[in-house]
């Protein structure tokens, strides 16, 4: 089980490493109290993408990860060191701007915190409960995989005959956890947390540092994190109304919502949408003044940006810095247009030359599925069905249809962000007709401004095919939301109370509006029920043990891809994404969606097989599949099995007992003589 005596040192020495990377970096590009903010991000950022390209050359043994880290740390803090020798000392911030700061890094480290704690396990009497975001943390499988065999990856979900050797996803956020598990010797589950922190905080930062540089008050600071610590204003309108009623106008609960939620359950897309504003502001800086190191970082942070989320740095990103680098070269005198397309394009060239083994995998996965194309233009679904029939049988179906477009901007945003909607568009509106301010500020505004515009377009229109969920949809709104905290922070910052008091009061019912959600959330990340798979989830470690003793490292083990899936709120193979450490020939129907070649009824197919076999109901062909299709090296049987009573391991000739005890049975795969 994961350990907070392993993971609070891990985290703050992660935090450190990548503060002290991305510091000599930051303070080329931006001034010095945003670099210092801006510090962690870019560090995880360029570190991470060129990390993975040595460790595919190196190998991914401790020495090389540690030389990966050790040998840019000590060039980082020379850098840093002869940027101090050649400024010399700076005048120390006033008193309560320091204390402002440190009020505030409290309390996004406090917010990283409760974040992190979705992650953890719980223990009681009961035995060992989990939070509902660690569903989506079972990609911690891949960490471990990463962790032990190095990369690139192999597929730890599937191992079906003539599937693509490597994992295709979107994985650099979880190779910079294995790199994590690898240079401080904890496991992957570890990892996952201490990474998860690192980014809910670097991303926190990033939003202070822009909204204190934009708005010029470092009380923005506070408003920062205030505002990122709201949820949705649904538990107000489900108390009122109920949930069928609310849900009927506002749409059902889904993986759409704001920071808080939405980096909790998948911070790579968190850390992806951070790389997008940072990559938003390089633009910037690229296209104003052309520096080999802008241009250099603003491809590293493209690359990440992709590689850690091909929805949120692969589609959204490009869809906000097209416009962006056409408006510069509209605005530019012709003599620097030929510099800016100069910059701009090497800098893509350097990022499509890094992501082309991530871009082949993924479109090469795409092809095989054959499921037709992986994103389709469809406005985001927020009407309830009776609602969109009422409209329809009134005023026509395009009335219906305009109606449920409309219900994304006027009902489902303003519902899901109370507190920073209205602001951040009121910031930004202030922000932008600002006269007299700092230029380089108000280009970056513009900048993202147009960003902004992308994010929630975005989110608003384009679906995801590839599962049952709308995940570009809930991931594309990421970059607008961090942008909106940073517009709101910055404007409400430089509210005057004394002449304009009601702004100030709206902005205080709107934030009060979406705190109890945010409250609510995090005590559901420290505060869980038992249930009924609490005890015996305790216990699984040691199964998992056992299970290591007789697998190779690079070998598949079959298990009951239904076991302990009443631990989580929705039914995953959870003990073993988190406790086994070994690969597994079929993990689940939740699992192998976005990480197989198989098209969804094929899917269907292999999930029966693989559940009725383990149900104790096996037909004739089925365990010699599990041998020779899916490569099934071990096989687990436990008593929740309906297979343990009617055992088809036990009478195949293609298995043998390994191990035998009250709690479970251990089959391994019968060499086959030559």
């Amino acid at each position: 089980m994961a350990s907070l005596v392993h993971i609070l040192p891990c985290l703050v020495a992660a935090l450190a490493l990548y503060a002290f990377l991305g510091l000599p970096l930051a303070t080329r590009i931006a001034p010095r109290p945003l670099a210092i903010m801006m510090a962690p991000g870019l560090g995880w950022a360029a570190h991470s993408v060129l990390a993975l390209p040595l460790m595919f050359a190196l190998g991914m043994s401790r020495l090389a990860v540690v030389l990966v880290f050790v040998v840019p740390l000590c060039v980082a803090m020379a850098a840093s060191w002869r940027d101090w020798r050649d400024v010399g000392p700076q005048t120390s911030p006033a008193f309560g701007t320091r204390l402002v700061y440190g009020l505030a890094l409290a309390g996004a480290a406090i917010l990283a915190t409760v974040l992190m704690a979705a992650v953890l396990p719980k223990y009681s009497s009961s035995g060992v409960t989990l939070a509902g975001p660690i569903f989506d943390h079972s990609k911690i499988a891949m960490i471990d995989d990463m962790a032990r065999l190095g990369v690139p990856p192999g597929n730890p979900f599937f191992g079906a005959e003539g599937s693509p050797p490597r994992l295709s996803y979107y994985y650099l956020w979880h190779f910079s956890a294995a790199e994590l598990s690898v240079l401080f010797n904890i496991s992957g589950w570890e990892a996952d947390a201490v990474l998860a922190w690192v980014t809910d905080f670097a991303s926190l930062t990033l939003m202070i540092g822009l909204a204190v540089w934009l708005s010029g008050r470092v009380s923005a600071a506070l408003w920062a994190v205030a505002l990122a610590a709201t949820g949705s204003v649904r538990p107000l309108l489900y108390a009122i109304f109920g949930v069928d009623r609310a849900e009927a106008i506002v749409g059902y609960q889904s993986g759409f919502g704001g920071w808080l939620f939405q980096t909790t359950w998948a911070p790579q897309h968190t850390a992806s949408a951070m790389c997008a504003v940072i990559a938003a502001y390089l633009l910037v800086q690229a296209a104003e003044r052309t520096r080999v190191l802008t241009v250099l970082l603003f491809a590293l942070v493209m690359a990440a940006g992709f590689e850690s989320s091909t929805w949120v740095g692969g589609i959204v990103f490009p869809l906000a810095a097209g416009p962006v680098a056409l408006l510069w070269l509209a605005r530019a005198a012709p003599p620097r247009r030929l510099a800016i397309v100069a910059s701009l394009g090497a800098a893509a060239i350097i990022a499509l030359l890094l992501i082309a083994p991530f871009l082949y995998d993924q479109v090469r996965m795409s092809m095989l599925r054959g499921d037709g194309s992986p994103v389709a233009i469809q406005p985001f679904v927020v009407l309830g069905d009776d609602v969109m029939d009422w409209i329809g049988d009134r005023f026509g179906s395009g009335i219906a249809f305009i109606a449920n477009a409309a219900a994304y901007w006027f009902i489902l945003l303003p519902v899901e962000f109370p507190a920073f909607l209205l602001t951040g568009l009121a910031g930004f509106y202030g922000l932008s007709r600002e006269r007299g301010g700092a230029p380089d500020r108000k280009v970056v505004v513009i900048g993202f401004g147009i960003s902004l515009a992308a994010s929630l377009g975005a989110a608003w229109l384009l679906l995801s095919t590839l599962g049952e969920n709308n995940d570009l949809g809930w991931r594309a709104v990421l970059p607008g939301v961090l942008l909106l905290i940073v517009f709101g922070a910055a404007g409400l910052s430089r509210l005057d109370a004394a002449r304009r008091p009601y702004l100030l009061g709206i902005a205080v019912v709107l934030l009060l509006l979406g705190m109890p959600d945010g409250v609510r959330f995090g005590y559901g990340n420290f505060v869980v029920k038992p249930n009924a798979a609490s005890k015996g989830f305790a216990a699984t470690p040691a199964l998992w043990r056992a299970v290591r003793r007789h697998t190779g490292p690079d070998e598949r083990i079959a298990n009951n891809p239904a076991f302990m899936e009443i631990a989580t709120p929705w039914p995953v193979n959870i003990s073993w994404a988190l406790l086994a450490n070994r690969r597994s020939c079929y993990a689940g129907l939740s699992l192998i969606g976005p990480f197989s070649a198989q098209s969804h009824a094929h899917q269907e197919v292999i999930d029966a097989q693989f559940a009725r076999v383990f149900e104790g109901k096996s037909q004739l062909g089925d365990i010699v599949d599990l041998a020779m299709r899916y490569h099934c090296a071990v096989a687990v049987v436990t008593p929740s099995d309906g297979a343990w009573t009617s055992d088809p391991f036990a009478t195949s000739p293609l298995y043998r007992l390994v191990e035998n005890t009250a709690d479970w049975r251990i089959y391994r795969v019968v060499p086959v003589k030559p």
